[in-house]
This record gives structure tokens, sequence and C-alpha cells, in this order.
């Protein structure tokens, strides 16, 4: 990473502040880095995991969930759970570490583009039981993802998983009908608290919600646990302009980074209220670029946005059903605990 800009791990400590800050002043020079994505528009689904997955967590700089996994039975290594790529991906140094055979080159679609990316053999990924076989990964230098590994939507797909931002806990297992959300007999959900389920549809192996405004602009809402940020279209700022003219004198320039070393400039401001389903969250810092992935979704010219976890960490939990295509947000709770760093 370039001593021009900050590094992956050290931002999002700074930037919440710093963002703030330059609403009322000369805006700063941040990199933000926004996660990579596969050619393959829907991964292959892999077998149903043999048991489901409890897992405690540890986060990352910034503040993304990272959970323990293992490679060829060697481990345990810190994988972001990323519901924003399409396939997982391992590091050039645990790709080292654990002796990966190399399985040739691939493209991969990164903020600014396609470019070609070394790829390698993984015979077994485990994150606690549930198993995935025979997969080739994209291999990325670990300064750039700011972990050993993504475990993205390959893995995930035709599953439910939890996010438990509260109790630092991991969940996975199968989608099945009858599965509640948060309140098994150790849950601190209070019988009063309602999880909101929001529906949502799949767009090249991601969950989208369709029911989703930012202001008044409606807008597709991709869950990105994998991206620091939030991150909008241009099509999107440009319908919030149109409805509020005001909120174009707020937007300032920054340089964005992805976990494949392209850059692509973006603007960032408070974005008006979001809604998810009905359900409203402020104080949002939103970034606008014209990412590659939004053509690559073919959403360029209508509004749309990657949810990041800036977003999500707010909630007690996001349940993520991929075999249901619904999203379920548990309300923070008085109490609930910080995030700690990852292990």
């Amino acid at each position: 990473m370039s001593g021009e800009g900050w590094s992956r791990r050290g931002l999002t400590a700074a930037l919440a502040p710093a963002l703030l800050s330059a609403c009322a002043a000369t805006p700063p020079r941040p990199v933000i880095s926004v996660n990579l994505l596969d050619t393959e528009p829907t991964p292959r689904p892999p077998g149903a995991p043999d048991a489901a997955a409890r897992l405690e967590t540890a986060f990352d700089d910034a503040k993304r969930m990272v959970v323990p996994a293992y490679i060829n039975g060697h481990g345990p290594f810190g994988f972001v759970v990323d519901t924003g790529a399409n396939r997982s991906v391992v590091s050039t140094e645990v790709a080292a570490t654990c002796g990966l055979p190399s399985a040739g080159q691939a493209d991969v679609h990164g903020i600014a583009g396609v470019e070609p990316a070394n790829m390698a053999s993984v015979r077994r990924l485990a994150v606690g039981q549930v198993v995935a076989s025979a997969l080739e990964l994209p291999v990325v230098p670990r300064a750039r993802l700011g972990a050993d590994g993504l475990l993205g939507v390959d893995i995930l797909h035709g599953r439910r998983m939890s996010l438990d931002f509260a109790q630092n806990r991991f969940e996975i297992s199968n989608s099945g009908a009858g599965a509640e959300v948060g309140r098994d007999s150790n849950s601190r959900i209070p019988s009063h608290v309602d999880p909101i389920r929001v529906g949502a549809s799949y767009r090249y192996g991601q969950l989208v919600i369709l029911d989703a405004q930012v202001g008044v602009v409606p807008v597709s809402a991709f869950i990105d646990s994998g991206s620091q940020v939030t991150v909008g279209n241009r099509a999107l700022r440009d319908a919030v302009v149109r409805a509020r003219p005001d909120f174009g004198v707020q937007l300032a320039p920054v340089p964005l980074i992805s976990a494949t070393g392209q850059t692509a400039m973006g603007e960032f401001a408070p974005l008006p209220t979001l809604r998810l389903g009905g359900m409203a969250v402020n104080e949002v810092i939103g970034i606008f670029a014209q990412l590659h992935i939004f053509d690559l979704w073919k959403l360029a010219d209508r509004p749309a946005i990657l949810i990041g976890v800036d977003v999500l960490r707010h909630f007690h939990d996001v349940t993520l059903d991929f075999g249901r295509k619904q999203v379920i947000f548990t309300p923070a709770l008085p109490g609930d605990r910080k995030p700690r760093p990852a292990f």
C-alpha cells in the first residue's frame, strides 16, 4: 500500500471522525477498500453442512467479523465473513504456509475493472463443522485483504448465517423451515423485541433487498459484510441530489482502493435516512462511486447501494437466510458490548 494513503487495517478507526469533521472542513484523503468479486455470476453451491456451526468471533480494525477457518487441516486462520464476494479468497501468506498448489490464473472483477489473479487449489475449507471441498480460490496479499482470507457466498450460498455483533458470535446452518432467529436457550434478546424480517432476492449470488430507500429514492440494497463502508452508485447520488438539491454541496472527494489494488474516485456525505424494509437507519456516512461491480450487476443506470459493516454492526445481530431469501435484523439492546479486536 502506498504511503500516500491510509492502510486498510488502519482505516476505520480514523474514518468515521475524519468524515464527520470533513463535512465542515477540508476533506481528508483516506483510502477505502472495497472487496473483489469472482468472474462467475452465481457461485457453485457446496454440499449441505453436516452440522450447524456456532463460533466465537473477533473483529478486525475495520470492525468486520472475523471467524476461525481451517485450510486442509491447518489453522486456525482469521477469515472475514464477506457476503459481497462471490468466491472465498485466501491470502498469499496462508497459501504459502499451507503449501497450496497453483490452479493457474483467472479473471476477477475489482472496483475499477477486470484483472488476472493467481488461483490456489484448496482440498478442504472448514468453518466449525461446515466444510466445503475441492475449491479454487483467488490468492491476494494479506496486506490488501486485511485478513488471512475472505469467507464468500460460495460457502454461504443456500445456508443461513447470523452475524451476532453483540455476543461476538457467528452461526451458520442449513436454511430450514421453522428456523427461528435469536431465541435459543442462551438468548439475551427479550421476548418483546421482535426481529425485523425483510424479503430479498438473488442477484449474481448476493442477497438484495428491493424494499429499500435512501431518503425518498427507492434503491436496490446489497448486504456486504466485507466492506467497511456503505457505497452507493452515481445513479443513487444523482437521484438524491434531484430530490434534495442541498445534498450536492455536501459531497467531498475521496479515493477508494480494492483488495486487488485497483483505485477509483468517489464522493462522501451524510446520507438521508436509509430505510430497509420500512426500518429506518440514520446518521450513515455514504460513499458514492461508479464501481465496476455496479456495471457487472447491470445496475449502473438505477440507484443501488452496498450496505457495509458500518451499518450492520449497529444491530444486535443480522441474519442472512440465503435459502429463504430473507434478511433479519435484531435491534441493538441496552448493554450490548462493543466489538473486540481480531485474534
